[in-house]
């Protein structure tokens, strides 16, 4: 772009002060540059045009530009140097011939442009622009060209001058419908062009009008309209391209305003033209802008017609031919301005029994035949306004306006008594029953999506206890929801960083030092206060959060443990993971990413996992725990002596410390039996070569009975209760290290 910039300030800016100080009257050599430096920028016009499509997108076209300056070039030398001295004009003369050589490669290079704005042009692309360019030549017509050829008398010569702003209005109508097209997203370069055409279109009609009268003389101000156009042409390969900015379909969205009007145009043309006796080329322009219209008007109502048929296809079961579960929540979305207007809805969902049994045994052909079976019996219940659809499986769904709980009761038990009648599938006799759950707003709840948790929720404990119908009730579905809010508050919580971590600080008993913590994830609820693991670990679990969870804190946790380290204080950070954890096959990668992120050595992380964790899935986690230590990162057995304790999966584990559980480290000053298993579990973590951390060391004896017993780590109340780490830091500080004998 650079190179087409230079090329056009040098030959362009030469000749426009030419020209400037031939229209001054400076002298004879400014004249004679600013008539033959037009060549010379006309053909630096062919190399900016050649470089510009060197240079980006749209090469063809640019090159096809290059190739109608080289003709327009190619008539201007003939005309400079031959055809204006003639004495007298000839029928046709040659700069004729190169001039027109112009229009059909810049009509060529205009489409091969609109190519590269669109990517794909459609027919209705097509129409849009001969809507617009035929309307644009109509109005020309009828205002001026019309009356010029009638008075060239069949003199080819001034008929080759009409028919060069003919040729124009071609080129600006296509260039027109073009911008129709493209839109905002036409650019500058695209505005420089239309602006050069509509110049050339400017001065081809103003040259016209004089042959015709005879009052043409070469040199004169149409010499610098032309100019002007050319220059306009030069900034177009100046400008750098918009980038091309598409909608799904491919072409740019845009409104039929524009045909509309065009046609509306054209009309107006016909019309004058029957009243007045207008000009025939008007007439038949604007009929042609007029049928091109029409023809586009077809092609949006069939456009039209296969959207609604693609609408509803998207809205629609395909087995059975019901509302599917897209077009379901469409209706809740409605049914809440209802419930808002003062309207009961009903929400009835309806689940098959031992469908899975009729699939597995029978085939899922039978199993969809019967599915097309219930949707027609259980339509033939509801009433016309009612809504029928299927969720999914073998789920449907009801709604039903200004039905109070009890008659959405009784429609329930009309609708599963449909079941009793066998269904007659491939030659067989099936018996199958339903579960129906029913809840009803604004009794239940204000909001239809609620209605249809709650639906599901009755639907459930229907099912278990083989109720057949049931409507929604707090006492005994409440928990299930409650339990939907809380999975969706948590995930918010997780979005939200609501999250927190308190650290338990971990002496080592032969130095006296506190050398690691424990971080302890805290959720801080907006309106519950500060909770605790046991209020939503479970919650995490059962809803696939809890991976997502362990990263969060492990991130949270390595965070601070890089801060304290920056602060003189290196600690290693022991965090709990999760079953989900432990079966992940990328975790070990993420915890190595994260490790990176804070530039902690991988030693400076410990993951503590139960034994019950261990069991669910050993070979796996036996993998992915190998994979840690291999990186460097300690693993730990949390709550040891609780689970299914075995020395041959102790063995194999790949772990670090054991952590004994706090019930027989508390026990173990008034306990002999506990003290024994103590020192025993210490006896064996030290002979496999790990380190043996006892927590729940609640007061000074513990912990010197530990130290006795020869224990690695101690954690308990006794030290601290897990802290914010403000505090912690605090402690830390207050704290001085205790020589501890042994």
């Amino acid at each position: 772009m650079r190179a087409v910039r230079v090329l056009g300030a040098v030959f362009g800016g030469g000749w426009v002060v030419a020209s400037i100080a031939s229209a001054a009257g400076v002298g004879t050599a400014a004249s004679f540059l600013a008539e033959k430096g037009k060549l010379l920028f006309l053909a630096s016009l062919v190399v900016m045009f050649v470089v510009r499509g060197l240079a980006g997108p749209g090469r063809a076209a640019w090159w096809c530009f290059a190739g109608a300056m080289a003709s327009y070039l190619a008539g201007a030398t003939a005309y400079e140097f031959h055809d204006r001295y003639l004495p007298d004009a000839a029928a046709l003369a040659w700069s004729d011939v190169a001039f027109f050589g112009f229009y059909p490669l810049a009509f060529a290079g205009l489409c091969l442009l609109i190519r590269v704005r669109t990517r794909t042009i459609t027919l209705s692309t097509w129409l849009d622009c001969a809507v617009t360019g035929l309307t644009a030549a109509a109005v020309a017509a009828a205002l001026a060209l019309g009356a010029l050829m009638r008075q060239t008398d069949g003199d080819l010569a001034l008929i080759a001058s009409v028919g060069y702003p003919v040729a124009d209005l071609f080129l600006f109508g296509l260039i027109a419908g073009g911008l129709v097209v493209t839109g905002r997203d036409a650019g500058a370069g695209w505005w420089w062009l239309i602006g050069g055409f509509a110049v050339f279109l400017v001065a081809d009609t103003l040259y016209a009008f004089q042959v015709v009268h005879g009052t043409y003389v070469a040199g004169g101000p149409l010499d610098t309209l032309w100019g002007l156009a050319f220059i306009a042409f030069g900034l177009a390969a100046c400008v750098a391209p918009r980038p091309v900015r598409l909608d799904g379909a491919g072409v740019p969205q845009r409104p039929l305003v524009v045909p509309a009007v065009c046609a509306l145009i054209a009309l107006g043309i016909l019309f004058r033209g029957y009243l007045a006796g207008g000009d025939p080329v008007a007439g038949c322009l604007a009929l042609g802008a007029v049928l091109a219209a029409l023809a586009r008007t077809g092609l949006t109502f069939r456009d039209v017609r296969a959207l609604g048929v693609s609408l509803r296809q998207a809205r629609t079961d395909e087995l059975t031919g019901l509302p599917n579960r897209r077009s379901v929540f469409e209706s809740l979305d409605a049914a809440d301005e209802r419930l808002a207007d003062g309207a009961t809805i009903a929400v009835l969902v309806l689940d098959l029994d031992r469908f899975k049994e009729i699939n597995d045994s029978l085939g899922h052909s039978v199993g969809d035949a019967l599915l097309r079976e219930v949707g027609g019996r259980l339509r033939g219940e509801l009433r016309e306004a009612d809504i029928l659809a299927r969720l999914g499986g073998d789920e449907f769904v009801v709604l039903a306006e200004d039905l109070d709980p009890g008659s959405a009761l009784l429609l329930a038990q009309r609708l599963r008594a449909q079941f009793q009648r066998p269904f007659l599938l491939a030659g067989l006799e099936l018996t199958v029953d339903a579960s129906i759950g029913v809840a009803v707003g604004p009794d239940h709840s204000a909001n239809s999506a609620e209605l249809l948790q709650l639906a599901d929720l009755a639907m459930y404990s229907t099912k278990a206890g083989r109720l057949g119908t049931g409507l929604y009730d707090e006492a005994r579905d409440g928990h299930g929801r409650h339990r939907l809010e809380d999975v969706s508050q948590l995930r918010h919580a997780l979005d939200r960083g609501e999250l927190v971590l308190h650290y338990q600080p971990k002496l080592a008993l032969s130095t006296g030092v506190i050398d690691g913590v424990e971080a302890l994830v805290r959720w801080q609820h907006p309106t519950r206060g500060l909770l605790y693991p046991d209020a939503f670990i479970d919650l995490a679990e059962s809803a696939g959060l809890m991976s997502r969870l362990t990263t969060q804190v492990i991130d949270m946790a390595l965070a601070q443990c890089h801060v304290w380290a920056g602060q003189g204080r290196a600690l290693t950070m022991a965090v709990n993971v999760s079953p989900s954890n432990l079966v992940d096959e990328q975790f070990p990668d993420v915890v190595a990413e994260l490790l990176a992120a804070h530039e902690l050595p991988a030693g400076s992380l410990v993951l503590e996992v139960t034994e019950s964790l261990l069991m669910e899935d050993r070979e796996r986690a036996v993998r992915v725990l190998g994979r840690l230590r291999d990186d460097g990162v300690g693993v730990a057995i949390d709550d040891y002596g609780t689970g299914h304790s075995s020395l041959a999966y102790l063995a194999a584990l790949p772990v670090t410390e054991l952590k004994l559980d706090r019930t027989f480290v508390s026990a173990m000053t008034g306990s002999a039996r506990a003290e024994s298993i103590v020192t025993s579990t210490l006896q064996l973590a030290h002979a496999l070569g790990l380190v043996l951390v006892a927590e729940g060391a609640e007061d000074q004896a513990t912990v010197d009975a530990l130290t006795n017993l020869g224990c690695d780590v101690v954690q308990g109340y006794h030290l601290s209760r897990p802290l914010p780490p403000d505090q912690l830091w605090t402690w830390l500080q207050d704290r001085s290290p205790v020589a501890v004998a042994r």
